[in-house]
């Protein structure tokens, strides 16, 4: 998890509601091309770092604080180097990345569970033994399926939970339809994030039902 995100953990998500377009994908997006998704290498790591931080800002505009972008930054070298070493020995993480023209334009990752915050802070016991704790998506490729398809690829079908921003009503639509149910466990975010509030959403069955 990102080391000054780190109590941020799963924010999931731009899940493909509710996002302004920008930066020159439209006409990629609007051929009706979807990109293809590879897995994340270490020479990834600074461009994955950098467009998670961009996408949580456009995500969570009027929820975080309005300088969150810049604390997160403040954190690049050492959140780089940890996603370096994290991509170089994956284990049973799984991370998917897809580009365009060679840019990320959507990130995915599950990891084992519960992390090592979530112990510290006692917020236990998980409610399965996977998170899901990254979906992003650039805002001009919402709305095309590739969030659906994205979290497929990376979902192995086993139970699965995420921590969600309260007030991120689209994602949170997202993963319901998708079978998770909003859980009572609440967490503060650090002061990094505003002090935003955020609970977990599980879904307790496979993925096949």
């Amino acid at each position: 998890m990102d080391g000054a995100t780190r109590r941020a953990y799963a924010l999931p998500m731009s899940s493909g509601q509710g996002s302004r377009a920008s930066c020159g994908l439209n006409e990629r997006a609007d051929a009706g091309r979807l990109p293809s998704f590879d897995i994340p290498t270490p020479q990834d790591a600074p461009a994955r770092f950098d467009f998670v931080v961009e996408q949580q800002a456009r995500t969570y505009a009027g929820i975080v604080r309005p300088d969150f972008a810049t604390l997160q930054r403040a954190g690049r070298t050492e959140r780089v180097s940890a996603l370096v070493e994290e991509f170089a020995n994956p284990g049973t993480a799984r991370r998917l990345v897809a580009r365009e023209g060679g840019a990320i334009v959507a990130v995915a990752s599950i990891q084992d569970a519960p992390a090592s915050w979530e112990r510290e802070l006692g917020l236990l016991p998980a409610p399965a033994g996977r998170c899901l704790d990254r979906l992003y998506l650039h805002p001009d490729l919402h709305g095309r399926g590739l969030g659906s398809r994205l979290l497929a690829a990376v979902d192995d079908g086993r139970p699965l939970y995420l921590w969600l921003i309260d007030g991120n009503a689209a994602a949170q639509a997202f993963y319901r339809r998708r079978g998770f149910v909003d859980e009572h466990a609440t967490f503060g975010a650090d002061a990094s994030w505003g002090d935003v509030s955020m609970h977990r959403m599980a879904r307790l069955t496979t993925a096949s039902g």
